[in-house]
């Protein structure tokens, strides 16, 4: 499947409502360069998971949070490389 998408000029991109049901996307996405390609995937929105946690009740909220805290971590760490290495 290829769509052609336009860049609006404010450099928005919009997805077809038919990748965005096929791939789950809700409202958040992770977006980076590759090998000279936009490569976008769709990620759980953290708040999201947090708020599942939180419905579900305190059983493995800790684990959620510690998952949540290195992803966090680990997305700061890639921006930071990205802008300043």
């Amino acid at each position: 499947m290829e769509f052609i998408l336009k860049v609006d000029d404010k450099g928005r991109i919009l997805i077809p409502k038919e990748i965005r049901s096929l791939l789950n996307i809700e409202n958040v996405v992770s977006a980076r360069v590759e090998n000279g390609k936009l490569i976008i995937e769709p990620i759980k929105d953290p708040i999201d998971l947090l708020t599942s946690s939180v419905l579900r009740g305190t059983t493995g909220v800790e684990k959620e949070i510690k998952e949540l805290r290195e992803a966090a971590l680990r997305e700061a760490e890639k921006r930071v490389r990205e802008r300043w290495l």
